[in-house]
């Protein structure tokens, strides 16, 4: 008995053993520590009496409660207001043990509510956050992709509403046609292994239309430290994808025609060369000059001259294939790439360029129209340096216009 006093004694919960009738028999240090507030005459004798002005139902509930044993009051939140000092919140249990026996059970519970309400607030704040931000869309997944979770910021993202999305892969949100698609499972495994995976693609909306997006996808471990799903931040970069592929163009291609610039070309010469010397594939260029294009900017003005160089442009890339080089080497001289091709094969392109470029009609500012021809230097690379090679081509592009023009000559 004596040792459960002490123990009841040290406990850091009040304990209060009253009858029916309120009376109170034993009541441990905490508990009176908890109630003394109430008292102010410093008599704790009567625990309805104590208690009414935070639980004046207190002896109505414990008289008329029913059964012989069980729970009257679970864990009730009380708001104590003390003269002096901060308020407090206790929390009160109260038990029949037998018909004369009851128990009270008292807790502060301040610090926790207090950290209730920071999480809650917390909780409030970032969703504020996700469901009103517009470039972001945030959303929680399991291991193996499924989205958990949605938010407004799905839909302010890409329109996305709850029934479309919750229980779906997140296979959804991107395109079907995307390359990385396949790679999806290997990425969550990586996240999985490294903590986080940052991937940049295409992603799908709603409507069928599509934005450019970075992607982090963050591991989410549990109490364990095992991971349990995964969280997802995508950022719409539309814009900027737009802004950086407008520069890359700016620095590769003509702004003109469209054409690859002459730096660009140059590039594609050196990689061909590279190509040429370490594997042995051959290749070969051509290079295309517009017959009396000065007469034709002299008759109809710079305008006609400009719709004349993107007409060739347009028929070269209608033309040729997709791994063909079109570049604008300088004024209305134009320099053609072609990977794996011999000399003899270029020959046939080049008489295919040659009439398809001649059957144009190019529309004139002012509702005229003009035609062209080309001349046209072909040589194979075999051996030389960049600057034999466009040596030879442009001896036999002199050679096609001093034998009359829209012609092609091979080199020697």
């Amino acid at each position: 008995m004596e040792e459960l006093l002490q123990f009841l004694y040290l406990m850091p919960i009040g304990v209060v053993k009253f009858r029916l009738s309120g009376e109170v028999e034993l009541m441990n240090p905490m508990a009176s520590a908890l109630l003394m507030p109430l008292a102010p005459t410093g008599s704790l004798r009567d625990i309805y009496t104590t208690l009414a002005p935070l639980a004046p139902d207190l002896k109505r509930r414990v008289q008329q409660f029913p059964e012989q044993a069980g729970i009257i009051i679970d864990q009730r939140q009380l708001q104590l207001q003390p003269p002096s000092g901060k308020p407090r919140t206790l929390s009160l249990t109260v038990n029949r043990v037998s018909d004369d026996v009851f128990m009270a059970v008292l807790k502060d519970i301040t610090k926790l509510r207090e950290q209730q309400r920071k999480l809650f607030a917390d909780q409030q704040r970032f969703r504020a956050i996700f469901d009103n931000i517009r470039d972001y869309a945030i959303y929680t997944i399991t291991l193996n992709g499924v989205i958990e979770e949605w938010n407004q910021s799905l839909q302010r993202y890409a329109g996305w509403m709850a029934a479309d999305v919750e229980g779906q892969s997140m296979r959804t949100l991107f395109p079907p046609d995307d390359p990385e698609l396949p790679r999806l499972d290997r990425f969550l495994s990586q996240a999985e292994r490294t903590g986080s995976v940052e991937i940049e693609g295409p992603q799908r909306k709603r409507d069928g239309s599509r934005l450019w997006a970075d992607t982090v996808i963050t591991a989410l471990p549990d109490e364990s430290g095992s991971v349990r799903g995964f969280v997802v931040v995508s950022r719409d970069i539309t814009e900027r994808k737009r802004i950086e592929d407008d520069l890359k163009l700016l620095a590769t291609s003509d702004p003109l025609t469209g054409a690859d610039n002459r730096r660009q070309g140059q590039i594609r010469l050196a990689a061909e060369f590279a190509r040429h010397d370490l594997e042995g594939h051959t290749f070969a260029v051509l290079m295309l000059d517009i017959d009396h294009f000065k007469s034709i900017n002299d008759r109809l003005g710079h305008a006609a001259g400009d719709a004349v160089l993107r007409a060739l442009v347009q028929t070269c890339k209608s033309t040729l294939r997709v791994v063909d080089a079109v570049v604008r080497w300088g004024g209305e001289e134009f320099l053609i790439v072609l990977p794996g091709t011999d000399a003899a094969t270029a020959v046939v392109v080049a008489e295919r360029l040659r009439a398809e470029i001649a059957a144009v009609r190019v529309s004139i500012p002012g509702g005229a129209s003009a035609g062209l021809t080309v001349s046209i230097g072909v040589a194979e690379a075999a051996g030389e340096d960049t600057n034999e090679l466009l040596r030879r081509a442009d001896v036999a592009l002199y050679a096609a216009k001093s034998g009359g023009r829209n012609r092609v000559v091979r080199a020697a």
